[in-house]
């Protein structure tokens, strides 16, 4: 019976010690989460940016990894299988990685003293903890020099190219890491905004060919200046550029008719006109007649015909100077219309010309002004006629009914009251026109003195 009791016992004694080591290490489910002596392993956290790193060789490249929460150990990868881990780093284990100065949430991080091109792709952050891992991956690219910024077009020339249409021009960069910034110039102004790139990877190693293809008319002003094809990048500390110079071709630009004034019988007067063309003008010459439509005769340049003398001035850069001397100016000539005839490889311009011995026309007012007028004029006729109205109806709260009577049949005191109307309407003319002298003067520019002290003694007895 003794026997059977402790037996018994025993077998009481297994049942809860297996019981006791259930309790120790479970798997909850559904969920999954470990559990180890009453501690869940949600309640650590791994602190990790993602962002992309960009880093020039030679660099100092900081791998920041952290854990919020207890942990066992951690290591780095690398994306061609190389493996830190980390109590080794902090050891001194490693030849050129150390540990960073903060370990304040940065508990797994490490530092690479020197980036090189091994250390370009992704690197993994790994921190273990009780019954599984937490990772964080980030991209670091260590950067390549870019190749030489290129236009492609051709130099020995220049940039041809004309003012009538679109031309493109490509910029191409044959490799970079990352890919480049490309921006364009004429001049200094930027018109990259009439550009496009095109980024192109040329291998799995984050290497780009970059091109950029400018698309822009361009104008006979801008013949002369400089493109340029200006190349940014994170390993150079200034951009690198390319320029070409620009040839713009057109027929020579048109104007308006162009009149000389105050030209003076008897004297000599030389006509200048300028104008721009490029290519050079392979047939220049000055016709004259009665009209622009009726020649009399012609004058090649360089060349004369009687008292006219015909000559031209190469200014540079498509800018030239026609000139016509007439010798003994008389009234005949001003009579006359002249043409100035340009031709180049691109088309045919002709000037007019009028020569006159008048005065130049004086300015007039412009619109702007001349509505200005307008607009005071009726804001002042609208209040002198409202207030007339209102003293008609006898609105006026100061004024009684028998002075207001009193007051539309004096004919004095009217015509005083429309002597001071009228003057607010000169008032606000000249000062539209720019003169602000409120002085009233006589025909010999005196001061009417007495004129204004009739007035205020008139208006003075009314009250």
């Amino acid at each position: 019976m003794c026997k059977c009791s402790f037996v018994r016992g025993a077998l009481v004694a297994l049942v809860l010690m297996a019981h006791a080591r259930a309790q120790e290490y479970t798997v909850d489910d559904p969920t999954g989460d470990v559990v180890f002596n009453g501690v869940r392993s949600t309640d650590v956290s791994l602190i990790f940016d993602d962002s992309e790193i960009v880093v020039n060789p030679g660099d100092q490249l900081n791998l920041d990894c952290g854990v919020h929460g207890q942990s066992r150990y951690c290591i780095w990868e690398s994306e061609s299988g190389q493996i830190l881990q980390v109590e080794d780093v902090y050891s001194n284990v490693f030849d050129g990685v150390s540990k960073p100065v903060n370990t304040v949430g940065n508990e797994c991080g490490i530092v690479i003293n020197s980036a090189d091109i091994g250390h370009h792709g992704q690197w993994t952050c790994k921190v273990f903890v009780v019954g599984k891992s937490l990772v964080g991956t980030k991209n670091v690219i260590v950067t390549i020099k870019p190749t030489s910024p290129i236009l492609e077009v051709d130099s020995s020339r220049g940039l041809v190219v004309t003012n009538e249409d679109e031309t493109p021009v490509k910029c191409s960069v044959a490799a970079a890491r990352p890919a480049v910034g490309i921006r364009w110039y004429l001049g200094d102004r930027d018109i990259t905004v009439s550009a496009e790139t095109e980024e192109t990877p040329t291998d799995k190693g984050g290497i780009y060919k970059s091109v950029s293809t400018l698309r822009r008319t361009f104008q006979p002003s801008e013949n002369g200046q400089l493109l340029t094809c200006s190349v940014t990048h994170k390993t150079l500390p200034v951009p690198e550029n390319t320029s070409i110079a620009l040839n713009v071709v057109f027929k020579p630009v048109e104007k308006p008719v162009s009149t000389f004034y105050q030209i003076r019988p008897g004297n000599d007067y030389e006509v200048k006109l300028n104008f721009s063309a490029n290519p050079a003008p392979i047939r220049k010459e000055w016709r004259y007649g009665k009209s622009f439509e009726n020649v009399e005769g012609s004058i090649s340049i360089p060349g004369s015909d009687g008292h006219y003398r015909a000559d031209i001035e190469d200014l540079g850069n498509g800018m030239y100077t026609a000139k016509l001397l007439v010798t003994g100016f008389t009234e005949a000539d001003a009579n006359k219309n002249y043409l100035l005839v340009v031709e180049n490889d691109y088309g045919e311009t002709q000037y007019k010309v009028k020569l006159s011995m008048h005065e130049a026309p004086k300015d007039t007012l412009s619109g702007g002004a001349v509505a200005g007028i307008i607009i005071v004029l009726l804001i002042v006729v609208a209040a002198v006629g409202a207030a007339g109205y209102a003293r008609y109806r006898q609105m006026f709260c100061f004024a009684s009914r028998a002075e207001s009577k009193a007051h539309i049949q004096d004919p004095e005191r009217n015509e005083t009251d429309n002597g001071t109307a009228n003057d607010a309407v000169k008032a606000s003319t000249d000062q539209v026109n720019g003169k602000t002298d409120n002085t009233v003067v006589n025909g010999n520019g005196n001061l009417e003195q007495t004129q204004v002290d009739e007035i205020k003694a008139k208006k003075n007895t009314d009250v």
